[in-house]
């Protein structure tokens, strides 16, 4: 089972995927742009997002072969494909067609009414709504199979651990 935490800016996706990691007792994969961009001394360009959609696939691909029965995403494709078409207007086909291939079993698209936490690495405070459409455009235009979580870190992750839960609509 592959789940992807995917959604703008500062909406809570790498906590609820350390959260989720330690509920399920599994590693889970993390978002190599912030230490890729942490490296760099100049702003990112169209080549380094290509090498960060690279660097995430095989990152992905490395904690997927030593856990294989559930992978958690901190994010996906999906966010290098809208990162590429929005800030340079354009996305590479290879891009899309992996994004395509590499479907999650579920994304948890995280909506931006979490609280705005300043980071260097970020840049799009007043564009997050935006964006979130961008992101719910995307899920629905390729048909893949996702649900909102909104409110607090903690009403967030008892959304997902519901929705994951025998209960809940994923089984």
């Amino acid at each position: 089972m592959k789940i992807v935490f995917t959604g703008p800016e500062s909406t809570g996706k790498t906590t609820l995927a350390e959260h989720l990691s330690k509920h399920l007792q599994v590693p889970y994969v993390k978002e190599v742009a912030r230490e890729y961009l942490h490296r760099l001394n100049r702003k990112y360009t169209y080549e380094d997002v290509l090498n960060i959609t690279l660097l995430q696939m095989a990152e992905e691909e490395k904690i997927k072969s030593s856990h294989p029965a559930i992978l958690v995403c901190d994010t996906d494709l999906l966010t290098n494909k809208i990162w590429c078409e929005d800030k340079f207007g354009t996305c590479e086909k290879w891009l899309t067609d992996a994004l395509l291939v590499r479907t999650p079993d579920m994304y948890f698209l995280c909506t931006p009414d979490f609280p705005w936490q300043p980071d260097p690495f970020r840049e799009d405070l007043h564009r997050r709504e935006k964006i979130f459409e961008a992101y719910k455009s995307h899920l629905i235009h390729y048909q893949k199979r996702f649900i909102e979580v909104s409110g607090s870190v903690e009403n967030r992750m008892k959304q997902v651990i519901h929705y994951l839960s025998p209960q809940g609509q994923m089984f």
